[in-house]
Parts: C-alpha cells; structure tokens; sequence
C-alpha cells in the first residue's frame, strides 16, 4: 500500500492540517499517511529540507513526500513533482529541491500542470494532493506536466578550512532538546583531523573529546555522588553522522540548552582548532 508524507510548517492549532488529511482521506481512504513535522518554523526551507533529508532514507521506494512550505506558485517558484531515488517529492521550487538533491541524480522532474497552481493560496490541498493522488492511481508522470532539467539553487554553507588548517562549521539545525546540529561530517572530521589532538569551540564551550553517544560522558565506575551531572557540553556524532554539540541531559525550560546558554542558532559558526 502507498505511503504519503507530509511536511509542513502548518502547526496544530489552525485547520490548514486537518484540511489536507481530508483531502487525502477522501481520495485515498486506504492510503497510510505520515506526518513527518508540523514544526517547522514559518517558511524555513533550510530547516525543512534537514528534516526530511533526514527521514525519507528510511523509507520505501514510492513513497510520495508532500513538502507545504511556501508553497504558492510564482513566477520563479513553480510547482514540481520530482523522483529521486525511486521517491517521489511534490513541492514548490523555491531552492528546497536542490537541498534535497544534493549529490543525488533526479531520476526525473516535471514541472506540474494544474488548474488551479496560478490562483490557489491553499496549493498543499488544492494542487499537491491531485497529484499525489494521481501519482497513487498510476498517472505516469509526463501526464502531470512538463519535463524539466533543473530545479532552483539555494546557495548554503559548507565546512571549511581556515588558515591555519583549524576546521570551520555551521549550525544547520538546532532539535528540541537544544542540541546544536553541524554540517561537519564524522567522515570530513576524521580526514582532517586524524589522529592529531583537537578542540572543538562553540562559544564559551571547549570540548577535546568527541564521546560515542550522549551517556559516554559518565564514568560508571565511579560512585553515584562522584559521576558527571547534568550541565556538562559534549560532543558525539550523531545517527546522521554530523558532529553535534549538547549539554547533558539538557531542557530548555529548565536551565537552558546549548542552544540557549551558548548563545548560539542556525547559521552561527564553530571552530575545531588542530593542534
């Protein structure tokens, strides 16, 4: 049975949400539908594509990802469906598809014909669930529209190196923990630091070890009253492979989160100094 995915900066509160799932239902009743995440911040492309960049690995081949961030058809962002990897993503071309792509082959990109793409404020209902639905029924793609052969660029950060061989990263997405989430890779780390000692710098953090996973801080050897407490910063490579700063056993509504008491967002650098 098909899988239909929805992600959106929508929220809970406001009937947008409830809308297209009836939308969905009423054409598809049999269909299984996954929320991916509602939370996105209003119009974040960047913070989108992470998320389902993210999940869509974990599914199966034909999935269909509908992606409602701003999603109004324009002059420059037109509506597109494209199939990457044997998955299907409908969606606005508003830079988010070349996030989604990247280093990935489009298996192929159309360019939708929809009657009501130029007028509707609602294109997540009105456009993109005709087209999933489509999609669902065995509708061959160059019947939705026109091909195409490139989607828009969104121009992002990238890790580098300085100078003085220190690396530079970025934050790309801060979780609900507070946990900051960098575009450097375990596999950039390890080809330029090797095995040379190394700091990892996030504000007033210094880090010189990166642990295997969050309770690794704690030495279980220790007696109870003897063990690391909450409020230390570390570091781990996490499920994603990108090295990520947090402090343990954080909570951002009690006593703050690396997000908050480092002072730090997406878009803000890092520094690993080599030594």
């Amino acid at each position: 049975m098909s899988i239909i995915t929805l992600t959106t900066d929508f929220g809970s509160k406001d009937y947008a949400l409830a809308a297209v799932k009836g939308r969905i239902f009423s054409d598809l009743p049999l269909i299984n539908l996954v929320d991916i995440s509602h939370q996105i911040a209003p119009h974040n492309i960047i913070e989108a594509a992470f998320i389902i960049n993210a999940s869509y690995p974990n599914f199966p081949k034909n999935s269909i990802h509908i992606i409602g961030i701003s999603a109004e058809q324009t002059v420059e962002n037109k509506h597109i469906v494209a199939k990457i990897k044997g998955q299907f993503f409908i969606g606005a071309d508003n830079g988010i598809f070349s996030l989604l792509t990247e280093h990935k082959k489009i298996d192929s990109l159309i360019e939708i014909k929809h009657p009501k793409s130029d007028t509707s404020s609602f294109p997540v209902r009105d456009v993109f669930v005709d087209v999933a639905t489509e999609i669902v029924n065995g509708t061959p793609l160059e019947n939705i529209g026109n091909q195409r052969t490139s989607v828009k660029s969104w121009i992002k950060n990238k890790p580098n190196i300085s100078g003085k061989d220190d690396l530079i990263g970025h934050i790309i997405y801060v979780d609900r923990f507070g946990n900051l989430i960098t575009d450097i890779s375990e596999t950039f780390f390890k080809k330029h630091v090797q095995d040379k000692r190394f700091s990892i710098i996030a504000s007033s953090a210094k880090i010189s070890k990166i642990h295997a996973n969050y309770d690794a801080i704690i030495d279980f050897s220790q007696p109870l009253k003897q063990r690391q407490k909450a409020g230390k910063a570390l570091a781990i490579f996490n499920s994603l492979d990108l090295l990520e700063i947090a402090i343990y056993k954080s909570d951002p509504k009690k006593g703050g989160s690396a997000a908050s008491l480092l002072g730090l967002g997406v878009g803000d650098s890092i520094k690993i100094e080599i030594t």
